[in-house]
């Protein structure tokens, strides 16, 4: 009987687009249900607008999605193709035919892998700019990350494509290469060095990877949240420090393919790494619209005690921000004397990007408070008061 890990390998091609589906199918449905596809509109715009239009982060994650499903399928195709799973002994020589094959659908792995991860990166890099932080250093960097991600992704699409001269010889070469002396020799093309690009390419994607994740962790430290807080919100927005881990396993597997000699090459699951790592990739960056689900539809699921005493703003994400016992004496309003309350926080934008005053019309306390904080603004332009910012 014939061993095999074909089955394994084709399960794991699988499994992981489907999980990403259902990631991305629900923060499109939460997006959808709280009216937040309208793109750069107020709360009231979005009410009376007649269409849906996707906010950037959410479109470039579906794109990112859409050709992770693409890869998918074609990384299903080539381990038929190639017979992966199978013992090199196993496995039946290959026609001419089946190598071109076999190469276009190289070819289109290759094309679509990088363009993926770089799109998730842009979906990313403009969710952390929502969030508002207006330090220079934080907009400045997360600018020139994104900036250099795109350009990233537009260099290396091309360098695949263009890896051979003329392009189609790629595949076509198996039609007209010669064997001599054991080696293959065919003057009708040539090709640069697959190993240095392939390994030049994926540690630039590592690094970029390592440096857009540590911006979280500065955007946090700075909030009035206690520590536990402070490292549960980092690690929500630094769980693409998996999708690194990934990367890495996938660049040791080139390595060992460039670099160590394998007796039975095709009894192996390397062939899987891209498909997950992209995949999973997608599934992070989804990570804070499935919490907002949870939060807002099932929160008493993680709900700890002093759980009731939360508030949540109006993408479903709870919030508690400590307010001094004494305020100015121009702002001594009896709501706001208590040594510790739960409130909305007075910021620029939220996440979502409802203003402050749009967060206080929503509020419970109704009008009222709307009014007196109007009021406060009115006798506070000069931005020297405790909440204008």
């Amino acid at each position: 009987m014939v061993q095999t890990i074909q089955p394994q390998a084709l399960a794991i091609i699988v499994t992981f687009p489907v999980i990403s589906t259902i990631f991305v199918a629900l923060r499109v449905a939460f997006r959808t249900w709280n009216r937040q596809f309208k793109w750069g509109m107020s709360p009231f715009e979005r009410e009376m607008a007649g269409t849906l239009t996707f906010e950037p982060d959410d479109t470039f994650c579906v794109l990112a999605w859409v050709l992770a499903i693409a890869n998918a399928g074609i990384t299903y195709c080539y381990a038929l193709a190639r017979h992966t799973g199978y013992h090199i002994w196993d496995v039946p020589a290959r026609s001419i035919e089946v190598q071109v094959y076999s190469a276009k659908l190289s070819m289109a792995q290759q094309l679509s892998y990088n363009p993926t991860l770089c799109l998730v990166k842009a979906s990313v890099i403009i969710f952390l700019m929502r969030l508002g932080d207006q330090r220079k250093i934080i907009r400045y960097s997360l600018t020139a990350f994104f900036i250099f991600n795109i350009g990233h992704m537009i260099a290396v699409f091309f360098g695949v494509l263009t890896q051979c001269l003329p392009i189609h010889m790629y595949w076509d070469h198996p039609r007209t290469d010669q064997i001599i002396d054991d080696k293959v020799v065919n003057p009708n093309y040539t090709c640069f060095n697959a190993e240095a690009f392939i390994m030049s390419t994926a540690s630039i994607a590592i690094l970029t990877d390592i440096l857009i994740l540590s911006i979280p962790i500065a955007m946090v430290w700075p909030l009035r949240l206690n520590l536990r807080k402070k490292m549960a919100v980092g690690c929500v927005l630094s769980l693409g420090w998996i999708v690194v881990i990934v990367a890495l396993i996938r660049l040791k597997s080139f390595y060992n393919f460039f670099n160590v000699v394998n007796p039975d090459p095709t009894y192996a699951l390397g062939v899987t790494v891209s498909v997950v790592e992209v995949n999973v990739a997608i599934i992070l960056s989804c990570g804070p619209a499935v919490n907002s689900i949870i939060t807002r539809y099932a929160p008493k699921l993680f709900a700890s005690r002093g759980a009731s005493n939360r508030t949540f703003d109006t993408a479903g994400e709870p919030y508690e921000y400590e307010i001094p016992a004494r305020t100015p004496k121009r702002y001594d309003l009896p709501s706001l004397r208590s040594s510790r309350m739960s409130a909305r926080p007075w910021r620029e934008r939220d996440d979502d990007g409802d203003s402050q005053l749009e967060i206080i019309n929503n509020d419970s306390l109704g009008a009222r408070r709307a009014d007196v904080i109007r009021a406060m603004i009115d006798n506070d332009k000069n931005g020297s008061g405790m909440y204008a910012r």
